[in-house]
């Protein structure tokens, strides 16, 4: 599991996106077409370990590509890379790798008068031998590139697996839920019922949902386990928040305290796009796509979800709150 980074890996698709403001005495005739020799001889993609400064001049290490295209104007290029597109001739990225391995760039090319080379995009090859710092949920999450999660029905099946409770208070379904036998029936979640369940995948962040009618979905993901909040009746909201507070009077260098594990509700949080874990609706609220959760438990084997019904903030203590109960496949 040490093969694990931060953030964001090499995705191998992307939205071809070009501006320039360079002056047209400055460049090229706009009829002329760059060649794909030209390009290769100008276009440089590299992955670097980087040393940063962070906790009071600690240095961390981290992988991050270095992309340029310098000389190659009045051609413009964009780079494909983690969940994003670079556009100009120069620039270090700040996605990071979570995992060892061999990756593509895509490079896409747009010649001066507006057209695509034939060529277009470039394909360049990187390896990454080593990762830094790795949250470990993306081991828990991803396992060791991509896990599969299903319902979490309990030993007898017949445990709930989505339904609502109280606002940082439960941490399951306690108020009304479904369980296998009868989960998936809701017009809008048609097949993400029993037998149905989901891969995220670390290279590329990729979530996807294969629902029991065999059909998919797939989007991306990402999460954030510096956003976890406390129990119902403490404040601050955020775990963080509360933490500064404890520390505020320490004096410079001292150890940090740390919240009581018995006050914190969630763990982070987990953000997706383009599709949602199963049934993640809103359930009362519209019945839109839920892409924002809680994450109350992440575990080899469990992951527990949870989404306050009227948002963050909004949603009172013991408020309208869904949970997702999923087991690892």
């Amino acid at each position: 599991m040490k093969n694990f980074l931060s953030i964001f890996v090499i995705v191998i698709i992307g939205i071809m996106a070009f501006a320039s403001c360079a002056p047209i005495e400055d460049r090229m005739q706009m009829t002329g077409s760059v060649t794909e020799a030209e390009a290769r001889a100008k276009i440089k993609v590299e992955v670097i370990p980087f040393e940063s400064k962070i906790n009071q001049g600690t240095m961390v290490k981290s992988n991050y590509l270095k992309f340029s295209s310098e000389g190659l104007a009045p051609a413009l290029t964009s780079f494909v890379h983690g969940l994003g597109t670079i556009v100009g001739t120069f620039a270090d990225s700040v996605q990071s790798f979570v995992l060892v391995g061999e990756y593509t760039i895509y490079v896409n090319v747009l010649n001066a008068d507006g057209t695509v080379p034939s060529w277009s995009p470039l394909e360049y090859p990187v390896t990454v031998e080593e990762t830094f710092n790795v949250d470990p949920a993306w081991a828990l999450l991803c396992g060791e590139g991509e896990k599969a999660w299903t319902w979490n029905g309990g030993e007898s099946g017949e445990d709930k697996i989505w339904g609502n409770g109280g606002y940082r208070s439960d941490r399951q379904p306690s108020w009304w839920g479904r369980t296998l036998a009868d989960i998936g029936t809701e017009s809008n979640a048609v097949g993400e019922g029993d037998g149905a369940y989901m891969i995220f995948s670390a290279k590329g962040a990729t979530l996807t949902k294969i629902r029991n009618n065999n059909t998919q979905q797939a989007g991306t993901f990402r999460f954030d386990m510096d956003r976890g909040k406390t129990v119902a009746g403490t404040s601050p909201l955020w775990v963080a928040d509360f933490e500064k507070e404890l520390n505020e009077d320490q004096p410079a260098g001292a150890e940090w305290i740390k919240i009581d594990p018995s006050l914190v509700w969630s763990k982070g949080k987990l953000f997706t796009s383009n599709t949602t874990v199963l049934v993640g609706k809103m359930q009362n609220r519209g019945e839109g796509p839920v892409n924002d959760y809680d994450i109350l438990k992440l575990t080899e084997e469990e992951l527990v979800l949870a989404w306050p019904e009227d948002g963050d903030v909004k949603t009172g203590d013991w408020g309208g709150c869904w949970y997702w109960m999923f087991k690892a496949k």
